[in-house]
């Protein structure tokens, strides 16, 4: 069945909601922090670094950067791999971007008012009323920040979402129920040509996490553009001069998962095929 993933605000009851359709729909629940867990296990990066690299609001300093960009890169590839057997709920805000392009993917977004978030941060995390807000606020305007930074657009769209259900009355059961009914709808089946197109993220997001990964081309693989098909490996962008491009074709063939590389144009020569 298809794919779930939950956008949510801070403390906005993302974590609950996940929880209960996991049990209802015999569904595997993936959390960020687990994302997070198993992303710096497979790529051998690390864990704290890639969990703030994914949650703080970027500072000027960090366009110039790559990390942020590698961090991006080994989450889709790691999420691509834990969702791949379908019959999955990711609870994080980036879900339904990190799985753009994938058929299969319902993207729920849930949002709920200050008021009844704000006991919830003091709960949780033992704050005054007073600084609940604040702190609500600000986690939710990293997040904003960050997809801007990332993506160039404005995660509060409706347009980037399949459904959006406030919490303000509507209790988690009900949204849950309401969430099942969709599931089995013909516009999120998952079908042969859904499955190619996970496939073909996971290895694009893989093979780019690899570039990022290789000191030699890192800062260049920010430049490239990486898309996969059945197999085969795409590259276009700009590097800085044809002395990367040998590097960077070795990178993406030395992966057991390419079948084959194809340069559509990388620095100042294509690559004779």
């Amino acid at each position: 069945m298809a794919i779930i993933t939950i956008s949510r605000g801070s403390l906005s009851g993302g974590r609950s909601l996940a929880r209960c359709l996991g049990p209802n729909l015999d569904y595997r629940v993936v959390s960020r922090e687990e994302l997070v867990q198993e992303a710096a296990k497979r790529y051998g990066v690390d864990e704290k670094s890639l969990q703030k690299g994914l949650v703080e609001a970027p500072r000027f300093w960090d366009r110039f950067r790559v990390d942020r960009r590698i961090y991006v890169s080994v989450a889709q590839a790691t999420l691509c791999h834990l969702v791949r057997t379908d019959n999955v709920v990711y609870h994080g805000h980036a879900g339904h971007l990190l799985l753009r392009g994938v058929g299969h993917v319902l993207r729920i977004r849930i949002i709920m008012p200050m008021n009844q978030r704000i006991p919830l941060a003091v709960s949780e995390y033992g704050l005054a009323e007073g600084a609940a807000e604040g702190f609500i606020r600000k986690r939710d305007e990293e997040r904003a920040s960050w997809t801007r930074f990332l993506y160039g657009i404005d995660w509060l769209d409706p347009a980037l979402y399949d459904m959006t259900l406030n919490l303000e009355r509507l209790t988690i059961d009900a949204a849950c129920n309401l969430i099942a009914t969709m599931i089995g709808r013909k516009e999120f089946e998952v079908t042969d040509e859904t499955r190619q197109q996970l496939a073909d993220l996971e290895l694009a997001s893989h093979t780019h996490a690899k570039l990022f990964l290789n000191p030699k081309v890192a800062a260049a693989a920010a430049k490239i553009e990486v898309k996969a098909s059945d197999g085969v490996v795409h590259l276009s962008g700009i590097l800085p001069g044809d002395a990367l491009l040998d590097d960077v074709l070795k990178t993406c063939r030395e992966l057991p998962e390419v079948k084959d590389v194809r340069a559509e144009w990388l620095g100042a020569r294509e690559e004779r095929v």
